[in-house]
């Protein structure tokens, strides 16, 4: 995958998708299957914001139930499914446990019909070829039970808990560059970094067409059209604002929600814990790797997309919800790492909270609804689902657009790093018995984690470079092999891209000073940095990382 912006220019797309979250890249990858010609621009870097702030989980949406969204409940498990066979390196079983305490909101009764229904729904949650994948049901355990799988339960109070199943989706900064390199790989062209200035709009005898973009290229300044028969706007929180480029005042309105999260060094054992609030909502604790992950917060956020951050307000509030309600108390200094992002929801008039709005997309065909053509926007949505959107965007992009129809595929086809084979286990003891005898075993596990079936590629760097096996902080597996394959190989321009959205090290603990200039050095010398932009480029990273104010 390389960036390079002449290619935008050297003909008209069939489709041209604004935004390299994971709707936008899973729209180009399902678009590019069907055959079509397909152009993916992001502003920043792919996945850089809401897409990679999530809770790693990939679910169903239990409390959606009881909001009476069945056929989002549905659609969920469905793609849950669809996620396990196609990115098989990255999604994982996980075990959940619901405690059930003296003020539990929501009758034990009533919990045990809504995860039978969840169950239920998820009739098809097991044909998967891989038996490693398959979820068990929901069962209620006693409190003795419950305290034995998870002793970090408070005790007191406690009923008993359910204990039932979803996913995890280990790296989801990963999961969502897996979509682009995939459409990359398949012909579309990609490009980090390219903002959409303004539309292309054509006046016709029937009223406006959008055949494209003004696109500016972020690192150079330079502006540049790109053309389009179709153009999509999956901007995710920044949806509204795009089409303000096009209108003044957008008929289409979002409601930003905001989701933190707080990384702690692992203080539980191996289920996620959801419990329910006194005033009806959930606190997740996650096992992620070495870490307990804490989230997530739902407010709504009314600031700038771009200035979105982790306030020290933010993080005290909850921690004192958290400490309510978990023995094991917590302050800010022992959160190791925080991120926050936003939820793009579509607004409701009737709906008078974040927490409680629907999680439904929105496809939206301008010719319709503004009488513009050649433009269609998706709104709101969630991760698990986003493979979903895409078909249903392609869909009608055929439908409204004179394109031949032609089936997604993108439910059965696996991205570039899950070509595994029918079992990850027996692709991942093939790779030590070709491997163990020349690199450690650690290391071909962690390659295998994050890059999957191209984890070979990696390797070939430290085959003809030694220097490169290195690795990059002595805690962890990562090493200096990684930060060449991703420059070479995945877009990475900054230091951020790399630590953060590439190899993921950013995302865990503690990062020593010195890994970091390690790091920058390598990266200075790759992408030509003079010793200011990296003395910036560490400074920008640590500062994504903290907790402001």
């Amino acid at each position: 995958m390389k960036r390079d912006l002449q290619r935008f220019q050297n003909q008209v797309f069939d489709v041209l998708v604004l935004g390299g979250g994971v709707s936008g890249a899973s729209i180009a990858w399902d678009a590019v299957l069907r055959g079509f010609s397909v152009a993916l621009i992001e502003r920043a870097d792919f996945g850089h914001a809401t897409s990679a702030s999530t809770s790693k989980l990939i679910h169903g949406g239990l409390r959606y139930l009881a909001q009476g969204d069945i056929p989002v409940v549905r659609e969920s498990l469905r793609e849950r499914r669809y996620l396990e066979i196609n990115m098989p390196h990255q999604v994982f079983p996980m075990p959940f446990l619901m405690p059930f305490y003296d003020f539990t909101p929501t009758p034990r009764w009533m919990l045990g019909i809504g995860l039978t229904l969840y169950d239920a729904l998820a009739w098809d949650r097991n044909y998967i070829d891989d038996p490693d994948k398959h979820l068990d049901g929901k069962r209620w355990l006693t409190r003795e039970k419950a305290l034995q799988i998870e002793p970090g339960l408070n005790p007191n109070g406690l009923r008993g808990a359910y204990h039932y199943y979803d996913a995890l989706n280990r790296h989801p900064n990963r999961s969502n560059l897996e979509y682009v390199l995939s459409a990359a790989e398949r012909g579309a062209q990609v490009a980090n970094y390219v903002g959409c200035s303004d539309f292309i709009v054509e006046e016709t005898a029937s009223g406006k067409k959008v055949s494209g973009v003004i696109a500016e290229d972020r690192i150079s300044g330079k502006q540049f059209p790109i053309r389009s028969r179709v153009t999509i706007n999956a901007t995710g929180p920044w949806g509204d604002m795009v089409l303000a480029k096009l209108h003044r005042n957008p008929e289409h309105k979002l409601v930003r929600s905001k989701g933190i999260h707080l990384l702690f060094p692992r203080f539980h054992k191996n289920a996620t814990i959801g419990i329910e609030t006194r005033d009806k909502h959930h606190i997740f604790l996650i096992p992620w790797g070495k870490y307990s992950l804490l989230g997530t917060t739902d407010t709504e956020y009314k600031g700038d997309p771009d200035d979105l951050s982790v306030t020290r307000d933010d993080a005290e509030t909850f921690l004192k919800q958290y400490n309510d309600y978990f023995p094991q108390k917590k302050v800010l200094g022992d959160v190791v790492n925080s991120y926050a992002g936003l939820r793009p929801l579509v607004a409701e008039s009737s709906v008078t909270s974040t927490y409680k709005a629907s999680r439904r997309h929105e496809i939206v065909y301008h010719k319709k609804t503004e009488n513009v053509d050649g433009l269609v926007s998706v709104f709101g949505g969630k991760w698990t689902t986003s493979r979903a959107l895409a078909e249903q965007t392609i869909d009608l992009v055929e439908r409204k657009f004179g394109f031949p129809r032609r089936r997604s595929v993108s439910h059965k086809t696996p991205v570039v790093g899950g070509a595994v084979g029918s079992r990850l286990a027996t692709f991942i003891a093939e790779a030590h018995a070709r491997w163990d005898k020349v690199f450690a075993p650690q290391l071909i596990e962690h390659l295998i984690e994050i890059y999957g079936a191209l984890y070979e590629r990696v390797l070939d760097y430290v085959i003809k470079d030694k220097s490169l096996l290195r690795p990059i902080e002595n805690e962890y597996p990562f090493i200096f092999a990684e930060i060449c394959y991703a420059v070479d190989h995945e877009m990475a321009l900054t230091l951020s891209d790399f630590m953060k959205r590439r190899c993921g090290l950013g995302n865990m603990g503690y990062v020593s000073d010195s890994a970091l200039a390690a790091v920058a050095s390598l990266m200075g010398d790759l992408l030509r940095w003079d010793s200011t932009r990296r003395r910036e480029e560490i400074a920008e990273f640590k500062k994504s990382r903290s907790i402001i104010g």
